[in-house]
């Protein structure tokens, strides 16, 4: 009885994804007209973003999965790096910032596909014996740099890299994830808002969801293709509805 309860609340892979692209996708209809965190300071609008904290999570937490059931690793950090850069335009044109990365604001210069494939780099350096400790190290530090000012920064790289390096050990992964999280949390609520820095500790509720993975990926093969592909078109769209709705006058 309880083997058959189990089976009918464990979720797949591609079922964790569809939430997190419904989550996302509220969370950034809910961003439209929005240019700064007072004015988005409401309940409605603090709910909205709140259910949008389940998606960066899961985003994470399947780029570590990913990893580890990849056939071709470097096919899988191609597609990683292009989505980063195509995602890069389609986020500062929903964002309404600069192309160059260098004249936006901190943690916004460009999308979280950035850090994503930075942790994707990293879990490849850390598995090789081909690299001395010290060399490892350095590559994570410059990664790091690179990404710090990434959406999520490189809080989201670092969590795949630890999550990615406990594989099968769920409690010790997700204390990892949420360190991550509460440390990005801290950085938000000092540089940014403290609204919306205490927001993201609601992140936190992305882990009953994911205990309740069951490993498998789901029926649907393309869906996980889909959801990353989702990532930059969503992102395009809300903004052109912006400006052909919103901006007019």
């Amino acid at each position: 009885m309880q083997e058959k309860i189990n089976k009918q609340l464990s979720l797949t892979g591609n079922m964790l994804k569809v939430i997190a692209i419904i989550a996302m996708t509220i969370d950034h209809l809910a961003w439209m007209g929005i240019e700064t965190y007072t004015q988005a300071e409401s309940v409605s609008q603090i709910l909205l973003h709140m259910v949008g904290r389940l998606t960066a999570p899961i985003m994470i937490f399947f780029v570590a999965e990913g990893y580890h059931h990849t056939h071709d690793y470097y096919r899988y950090l191609k597609r990683m790096a292009i989505l980063a850069l195509i995602s890069h335009f389609a986020f500062c044109y929903f964002n309404m910032s600069s192309f160059n990365p260098f004249k936006n604001l901190i943690f916004n210069s460009t999308s979280i596909a950035w850090p994503l494939m930075w942790g994707l780099i990293f879990l490849k350096v850390w598995d090789s014996t081909k690299f001395k400790t010290w060399i490892k190290v350095l590559i994570t530090i410059i990664g790091c740099i690179l990404t710090c000012t990434a959406d999520w920064s490189c809080a989201a790289t670092i969590a795949i890299l630890l999550i990615g390096r406990n594989h099968g050990k769920f409690h010790r992964q997700m204390l990892y994830l949420m360190f991550s999280v509460s440390m990005y949390a801290v950085a938000f609520f000092i540089v940014h808002s403290h609204i919306y820095g205490i927001l993201h500790l609601a992140c936190w509720g992305t882990v009953p969801l994911l205990a309740l993975y069951n490993g498998k990926r789901g029926d649907c093969k393309w869906l996980g293709k889909f959801f990353y592909w989702y990532y930059p078109a969503h992102l395009a769209a809300i903004g052109l509805i912006y400006r052909l709705f919103f901006l007019r006058g």
